[in-house]
């Protein structure tokens, strides 16, 4: 009875400095940095830390893979896929908005890009409210091909196999609107113009166990469990560039448009190719044609390894255990209060195939002024260079890059901290996680990131999610899923909902499959 109290009173304690935590930092920057993508963390907001298990908790937290949610000891995962996006222009048309992550997927055409002055309108309005200078816009896609669990009594075991994709992008006001903008004292026109994109192929395997040294310190029958997945990748075309470019106006400025900017680009395979065409050339759409493709095919450019780190501390609020029949697999801990902690993709990747840096430092010249372009940057393939080209009056930072390299170069993958909580209550699940990516690659920014979801089941086998984040300046999202949960089988699915400012309409932006999921 006395340490039951503990138990809870610990519970409730720590569940109020979590909530107190994140209705602090509600307010800050959303960011771009979660470590997996499926169906269930999709509708849950985009978190899961403490709740993601199955093969999925191989590349989320390794140490989930010990906790049994799910009826056997061994279990299958097939086909398990999820998309999202943050489009310039949203429809309410499903086969639109794929239409749309498809085009910034594929090479680059100007007739999917083209706007007129009334979309024109809308993004200014949507994108850029106020006095905003800079937007992001993301697009991503993970596919789980094949995976499995072997839960053991003492240990979990675990392999997988996933394919992701990623791009972000951001672009500066000015290339869509000619009007200056008051920012600390002076009168600014951004013309910035950034983009990561990134293919990636990995094969890992993890193991989970109970911290049994820090257990024996624990009271009653709160447990520490520790994941570690090491993993093997295979890189695609990368490519990643950087221009920071405003014109200044200061108060008595004698020069008109003062021009100030810098660059920085690396890349692999066909977009190196694409650049080295183009230079030659000076015809960017003659480059991209000769260098992508419209059909998917794989290019391996870079090799590299890496690992997934997590920890999982449950504090149960029963005093009971519920144990498989043959005792053979880990327990079931039922109602719970789960504190999560990973540490993903900690590694690197060498790139060796065409691999390109090019370079500038910051410079300050007198330019012309670039009249707003009449297309939407996507990010396609191929785009950016189709883009600086098309600038006229601004310098082209590729044709004027001060330093240039072919030599092969290695980068940090997309490394992320993460921390979640959950209050398990059988039939009821409520969670918030903290993502923090500590460096800036197409699936991480340097911002921190709030998640909220739940979970809630009117009848056992169907799961009702649903979850947000919160952001101050980028556009409200909500999402939603469902499933069927049997004792032999899964299937799952979810979707995001993008809801516009000053708009009625909600628009689907991303979805899951949970693919199929088996229990043995």
């Amino acid at each position: 009875m006395t340490n039951g109290s503990i138990i809870v009173n610990k519970s409730t304690a720590a569940g109020a400095t979590f909530w107190l935590i994140l209705i602090t930092l509600a307010f800050g920057r959303s960011a771009w940095a979660q470590p997996a993508l499926n169906a269930e963390n999709m509708s849950l907001g985009g978190g899961g830390t403490a709740y993601l298990d199955g093969p999925a908790a191989t590349f989320g937290n390794p140490a989930n893979l010990f906790i049994r949610d799910r009826p056997g000891r061994f279990h299958l995962d097939i086909g398990q896929s999820a998309f999202r996006f943050e489009p310039l222009e949203s429809h309410t048309s499903l086969n639109r908005q794929f239409e749309d992550f498809l085009d910034g997927y594929q090479p680059y055409t100007q007739v999917a890009a083209g706007i007129s002055n009334q979309q024109r309108r809308a993004i200014l309005r949507t994108h850029f409210p106020g006095n905003k200078l800079q937007d992001q816009n993301k697009q991503r896609a993970d596919v789980i091909l094949a995976g499995a669990v072997w839960q053991r009594k003492d240990y979990a075991l675990s392999v997988a196999l996933r394919a992701r994709y990623s791009s972000r992008v951001g672009i500066g006001r000015g290339w869509y609107d000619q009007g200056f903008l008051e920012h600390n004292n002076r009168q600014v026109r951004d013309f910035s113009l950034t983009q990561h994109r990134s293919e990636l192929y990995e094969i890992a395997v993890g193991y989970a166990q109970e911290f049994t040294f820090i257990n024996g310190f624990m009271p009653g029958l709160n447990t520490l469990y520790v994941g570690i997945a090491p993993k093997i990748i295979l890189a695609g075309p990368a490519f990643e560039a950087s221009y920071n470019a405003r014109y200044i106006r200061d108060g008595g400025q004698t020069i008109r448009n003062k021009f100030i900017s810098s660059f920085n680009m690396r890349s692999s395979g066909s977009f190196s190719g694409t650049t080295t065409d183009y230079l030659q050339s000076r015809n960017p759409r003659e480059a991209i044609r000769d260098n992508i493709g419209d059909n998917y095919q794989f290019e391996h450019t870079g090799y590299g390894i890496g690992f997934d780190f997590g920890l999982n501390y449950v504090i149960p609020l029963s005093m009971k255990k519920e144990y498989p029949v043959n005792q053979s697999a880990p327990a079931r801990v039922g109602k719970s209060l789960r504190i999560g902690f990973s540490l993903n993709d900690i590694g690197a990747i060498r790139y060796h195939s065409q691999p390109l840096s090019m370079s500038s430092p910051v410079d300050s010249s007198q330019a012309g002024l670039q009249m707003p372009v009449s297309t939407m940057f996507l990010g396609s393939a191929g785009q950016y260079i189709h883009f600086l080209h098309s600038a006229t009056s601004l310098p082209n930072p590729l044709q004027n890059a001060d330093q240039q390299s072919d030599q092969p170069y290695s980068a940090l993958l997309p490394t992320s901290i993460n921390t979640g909580m959950m209050l398990d209550l059988d039939r009821f699940k409520v969670m918030g996680d903290l993502t923090l990516g500590l460096n800036n690659t197409a699936f991480t920014t340097t911002n921190l990131s709030v998640h909220i979801g739940a979970e809630i089941r009117p009848v056992r086998y169907i799961p009702i999610r649903i979850g947000t984040r919160f952001s101050r300046e980028e556009l409200f999202h909500m999402g939603l899923g469902t499933g069927i949960e049997t004792t032999s089988w899964d299937f799952t699915i979810g979707a995001r909902t993008l809801f516009l400012r000053e708009s009625p309409q909600a628009s689907l932006v991303g979805g899951a499959f949970g693919g199929l999921q088996f229990h043995f």
